[in-house]
């Protein structure tokens, strides 16, 4: 083989390697946002199964990602490894979290706010500053967090926060959060609400009964269509799985419905540890006629008990190492991180349903998803899980 033969035989290995490299990345950091999603939906939603949650697993991921970046030693290592930030040092980390962020940020359906406020006495470093602006949209400052004017900078961030999610994200930090003691604080908050591709039958909505997670039985305004949709069986989660897509193609809601009344809690048990995406496989098309209650769920948390369950400690007392985000010779903490996501579902959507009520007994072979009783939802972007949640209960505004 001739010396120009080997040189082209090599820059072609080189080449597939990369994309191959480029694929399996890709394909890993949507696994471990799946796997995060499962985590912290387990650490947040065991002890509510009574109650209507919904976190922004991938707002929280890529949040987490920025604090990184600022992070050394073992806190650095913690939110590494409990954050499923994946392979690769601080900056390939946020470079890939930010492009992720800016992926999603690009349908306006989503609006995400990922702020990180410190006490008026401390200093950004200025490489971290630039990082959270230009590949994370962070808006960072230094504030005054010593009472009383701590109601007053509480507000002033709750006003920043419910600009960026066009208001459906309000009062996500308290004020009794900040005082004399607060170095710093983490805010994130995150909302979608879009149309669907195939719409819901308005004059469809009807009243129908629904048991709570409590066992009571309310009546709540259920939506009816019927129309091809990916519909799935899934024994190993002993729930029928219904795949609503969004106008953007790229977003669908994925529906578990278990098959017991009183099947959340063994649904949600039986996905920890788990790739949801994974474990549901593949889908096929068929004919469903769905009834699914509208919902809109806001859900706030603190996030310092969650963090500690997946093993991120450090960060939130004085052995917490920011070095790389406070310009001082001594080690700075984060006091708390604050999450709120908003979800909304509705009849809205561009295709009408395929038949009304009445000629739906003349197609055959046609699967009924009733949701009537608590069911586990998640939003995902392309094969990456963002929202993760639960109705237990009626809540629509």
């Amino acid at each position: 083989m001739s010396f120009k033969a080997v040189q082209c035989l090599l820059l072609f290995l080189a080449i597939v390697g990369c994309c191959q490299a480029k694929t399996l990345s890709g394909v890993d950091a949507a696994r471990d946002r799946n796997l995060l999603a499962a985590d912290l939906y387990n650490a947040v939603g065991a002890e509510r199964l009574n109650e209507n949650i919904v976190i922004g697993t991938a707002a929280i991921q890529s949040s987490m990602a920025l604090a990184f970046y600022g992070a050394k030693g073992q806190t650095a290592i913690e939110l590494k490894e409990g954050m499923w930030l994946g392979i690769g040092d601080a900056d390939q980390v946020s470079q890939r979290h930010g492009s992720f962020q800016q992926a999603l940020t690009r349908d306006n359906n989503l609006r995400l706010a990922n702020n990180i406020y410190i006490n008026e006495n401390l200093e950004f470093k200025g490489g971290f500053r630039d990082v959270a602006q230009r590949q994370f949209d962070s808006n960072i400052d230094k504030l005054d967090f010593h009472p009383p004017y701590n109601k007053r900078t509480a507000d002033s961030i709750n006003r920043a926060i419910a600009t960026k999610t066009n208001n459906q994200i309000t009062d996500i930090l308290k004020p009794e959060l900040l005082n004399d003691r607060t170095e710093g604080v983490i805010v994130n908050g995150v909302t979608y609400a879009a149309p669907w591709q195939k719409a819901f039958k308005p004059d469809k909505t009807q009243k129908r009964s629904f048991r709570t997670g409590n066992g009571q039985t309310v009546q709540v305004e259920t939506m009816w269509t019927l129309q091809n949709f990916n519909y799935a069986e899934v024994s190993s989660l002993d729930a029928k799985v219904l795949e609503l897509p969004y106008q953007n193609a790229d977003y669908s809601m994925i529906v578990l419905l278990p098959n017991r009344k009183d099947g959340l809690r063994a649904l949600q048990q039986s996905l920890v540890g788990k790739n949801l995406l994974s474990e549901i496989g593949d889908m096929s098309q068929h004919k469903v006629e769905v009834e699914l209650p509208k919902f809109s769920v806001t859900f706030g948390v603190s996030l310092e008990q969650p963090f500690k369950q997946l093993g991120i400690t450090t960060m939130f007392s004085r052995n917490g190492d920011f070095g790389n985000m406070y310009r001082m010779f001594v080690s700075h903490f984060i006091n708390s991180v604050e999450h709120k996501a908003h979800v909304e579902v509705s009849e809205a959507g561009v295709e009408q349903p395929l038949e009304s009520g009445v000629l739906k007994s003349f197609f055959s072979r046609t699967k009924k998803f009733e949701a009537d009783h608590p069911f586990a939802f998640a939003i995902k972007y392309k094969d990456s899980i963002v929202f993760i949640g639960h109705i237990a209960n009626y809540a629509y505004v």
